[in-house]
This record gives C-alpha cells, sequence and structure tokens, in this order.
C-alpha cells in the first residue's frame, strides 16, 4: 500500500483514483437527491429535520460549502469535490481522532451504510482505537429491528458488527442503506442499557440519526449526501469529510493510513 509522505502526495492520490476532484456522482444525482430530501424522502433525509425549513438555494449553498462545487452549475453529468475540501476534511477527522488515540477511555460507535466502500476505513479507525484503550460500543449486535425499514418488513432486517462497526443485514447480506432506524435503534439500546456514546463514526442514515440525538459524530459524505450538509451548514454538526464513497477499500486504504498517522502525531 502506499501511503502518502505529505499532504501534496496526498492529493495527487486523492485526484489519481477519483476520491475527489472529478469524481463519479454526478451533479445530476447530486441535484436530483436534494430535491427528494426536500420532499421528506426518509432515504435522502437520514433522520434529520433540516429539510422541512431549507430551501433550494440554502442547500445548493452549503453544498458548495461542503464539496466546493454548486452542483446547479457546470456539466449535469460529471460531479467534482474540490480537494482542497477532501484534505481539510482528513484532517480534521485526524484532529478529532487524535485525544481518543493518545488518551484512551472513551465509548465510541462506529457504523455504516455503505460497507461496500467504506467499512474497512472504519474498521481499522476500529481497531486504533481499541489499542488504545477505548471501548468499541457494540450494542444490538445480530439484531433485528421490530420495526420495516423501507423495503424490509418487521423482522427482516437488522444490526450486525464486522470488525467492530455496525451495519445493516438482511438474510445473509450487509446492507448499503441511507436509512436512520439502523441507528436510531442502536442509540436507543445503548441508553436503555446505560451505555455512554462519546463519539459517532458514521455515514448516510448512520451519521444522521446519530447528529439528529446530539452526539458527537465524524461523518464522511459523498457529492450526494445533502443532509450532512445541509447540518454542517447549519452548525448541527462539523466536520463533514466530502469524499466519494463508492470505490474499492483498497482504494481508500492510503487515506486511512495518512488519518491514523497524522491523528497519532507521526508527521506526515
Amino acid at each position: 500500500m502506499r501511503i502518502p509522505q505529505g499532504e501534496a502526495e496526498l492529493r495527487e492520490l486523492l485526484v489519481e483514483r477519483s476520491l475527489s476532484g472529478d469524481i463519479r456522482t454526478t451533479r445530476r444525482q447530486s441535484l436530483a437527491y436534494a430535491l427528494k430530501m426536500l420532499g421528506g424522502d426518509p432515504d435522502n433525509t437520514f433522520g434529520l429535520q433540516d429539510w422541512r425549513t431549507a430551501t433550494v438555494d440554502e442547500i445548493v449553498t452549503a453544498v458548495d460549502a461542503g464539496i466546493g462545487d454548486r452542483i446547479t452549475h457546470g456539466r449535469p453529468d460529471l460531479g467534482y469535490i474540490a480537494p482542497e475540501h477532501t484534505l481539510a476534511g482528513i484532517r480534521a477527522h485526524a484532529d478529532a481522532l487524535a485525544p481518543f488515540l493518545r488518551d484512551g477511555g472513551a465509548a465510541v460507535l462506529l457504523a455504516t451504510g455503505h460497507p461496500t466502500g467504506l467499512l474497512e476505513h472504519y474498521a481499522e479507525l476500529a481497531r486504533a482505537l481499541r489499542s488504545a484503550g477505548n471501548r468499541i460500543v457494540r450494542v444490538l449486535d445480530d439484531h433485528r429491528l421490530d420495526l420495516a425499514v423501507g423495503a424490509h418488513s418487521a423482522g427482516e432486517s437488522g444490526i450486525r458488527f464486522f470488525g467492530g462497526v455496525g451495519c445493516a443485514f438482511h438474510d445473509e447480506a450487509i446492507l448499503h442503506t441511507h436509512r436512520p432506524e439502523y441507528m436510531e435503534a442502536m442509540i436507543a439500546a445503548a441508553a436503555d442499557d446505560g451505555v455512554r456514546i462519546d463519539l459517532v463514526i458514521a455515514d448516510h442514515g448512520m451519521a444522521g440519526a446519530a447528529i439528529a440525538a446530539g452526539l458527537n459524530t465524524l461523518s464522511i459524505a459523498d457529492a450526494n449526501d445533502i443532509a450532512l450538509f445541509l447540518a454542517q451548514a447549519r452548525g448541527r454538526h462539523d466536520p463533514v469529510l466530502p469524499i466519494e464513497d463508492n470505490f474499492t477499500p483498497a482504494v481508500f486504504a492510503p487515506v486511512t493510513a495518512f488519518m491514523l498517522r497524522r491523528a497519532a502525531g507521526i508527521a506526515v
């Protein structure tokens, strides 16, 4: 694995691998998702309520602040995240993780709605956090929800942990999901059991539900994850790491390594 030795090399890698710069998530799709969020679509509201009072102009401006691109401008069949914004998000996540890796003693819940892209990243963070003396929260492991979630009837889908990371599952498969119900259930179960949560690291509705609950949350968002950028613009959540999330995990591995090295105070 090639670990970037500095931010200039990391920036080159981000652009080379289409994690930032020109990305596969198009402006057309991002705008479509923004309009779905405005309509209250639960796959795009992420468990947050900001959409109820938002306008199109506010949303477009919030996304621009998050990714450095105005999704109503430029070619709609292309997408873009400014590399400088991604670098700033990586720095912010690393600096937020630093005290947990230095001092330990915290309770951290990691979860992903995008396991095909981000599961290994979170699992590496979980391993580092555990090694530093933090507790990785695992609630409702192998538990099926007693409510319908999207196309899944009550009792069909649930939560399972892999490498310390909570994922939604159905039958024998882990799910790509935008829905908040899985994180909402984990937060409720933790509260019922008296389990504290000092930090959540998540994406999609897993992050949205944590933000809505007022938990300290580090989130990752692609250009079409509109609700997280709106929450950030309204001062309810910071920081968001804007980056393409539809990739082979190995492509992202150097970003994880760079983040952990910076968080551990190792010169990069």
